[in-house]
């Protein structure tokens, strides 16, 4: 991580900060890989696993693919499926990873083709992708030759899972940090385009949160933001009282007007939506990788309009917001 931030150029991260979170990296590792009886299972399914090293990559298709079928051998490949079974749930993909499809809960190259063609070229543009999960988009983005794209995931597996991807991959041009957002430095306009999906509902004070985002934002910036919505044009919110869609913490899911008012609260000067998607099992479903409930459990089975709770079911908006 320390070379990688130093391969950006000098005003983008200063020696302070370079300090700071190669620093709060190796304790975070530390803490997962000695500590933590979860993170020693997944350090030790990493190193046995991260022998393996593709030939080739493709990141241009609606699956990422990394290494071919034919690049090793079938004991091998046994191997490899058993240890990425064992880093479930797998939610962002999909992957095929020398030939072995892993089908995640979520079909990401959905979301992907909803916002690839509207947001801002993303060549030689630095990006902070929060929630990164297996890093899905962020190997997405390498076919459009960013400068710099830099991931920040809380939970192990999810950490775990980006790098055992990105160490077979063989790449040295997007990291992830596994903190949470709160842990970043103080900010300093750095980023260009900011992702920051599925994420904002799970925040108490979003407009605080966006705030934050803008901070840290070049005098370019743009934001894309993907959030749970309510239907309607009336300033409304939804509170949920207990759980959402079986989901803890979502505080609240705004009206598309209130979510726009949020963004110009939060110092963004302009706002489009670029889409409003129904969730629906072509796109989030259980599948063998994920092993754990998914959408059709969320629901109700009588009325698949609400949520499990009698709430409205999910319903995502896509806006791009600009500094």
């Amino acid at each position: 991580m320390e070379e990688f931030l130093k391969k950006a150029p000098s005003f983008y991260f200063k020696d302070a900060e370079i300090e700071y979170y190669s620093s709060l990296l190796k304790k975070r590792e530390y803490e997962l890989s000695v500590s933590d009886s979860k993170g020693r299972r997944l350090s030790g399914i990493i190193q046995k696993l991260s022998q393996f090293k593709a030939l080739t990559t493709d990141f241009t298709d609606d699956t990422v693919k990394i290494g071919s079928a034919d690049e090793i051998s079938a004991a091998d490949k046994d191997t490899l499926r058993n240890g990425l079974v064992e880093l479930w749930p797998w939610r962002k993909g999909p992957f095929e990873v020398f030939g072995i499809f892993i089908d995640t809960e979520w079909k990401s190259n959905l979301k992907w083709d909803r916002i690839k063609n509207s947001i801002s070229p993303l060549k030689r543009r630095h990006i902070l992708d929060i929630g990164s999960s297996s890093g899905y988009y962020m190997f997405r983005m390498l076919e459009h030759e960013p400068a710099f794209v830099m991931g920040i995931e809380p939970y192990a597996v999810f950490y775990y899972q980006f790098n055992l991807l990105r160490s077979i991959a063989g790449l040295d041009n997007l990291h992830t940090l596994p903190i949470r957002f709160e842990e970043m430095y103080i900010p300093g306009k750095k980023f260009n385009t900011i992702f920051c999906m599925g994420i904002l509902y799970h925040r108490i004070s979003p407009v605080e949160f966006l705030k934050s985002l803008r901070l840290i934002m070049a005098a370019d910036g743009e934001l894309v933001l993907e959030t749970l919505i309510l239907e309607g044009d009336s300033h409304t919110c939804l509170y949920p009282t207990g759980r959402y869609a079986k989901m803890q913490n979502v505080y609240f899911i705004p009206t598309l007007p209130v979510l726009e008012s949020w963004l110009k609260k939060a110092g963004f000067r302009e706002t489009l939506c670029i889409d409003i998607s129904v969730t629906t099992e072509a796109e989030q479903r259980e599948t063998e990788w994920v092993k754990t409930e998914s959408l059709k459990d969320f629901l109700d089975p009588d009325d698949r309009s609400r949520t499990i709770e009698g709430y409205q079911s999910p319903l995502r908006a896509v806006i791009i917001a600009k500094v």
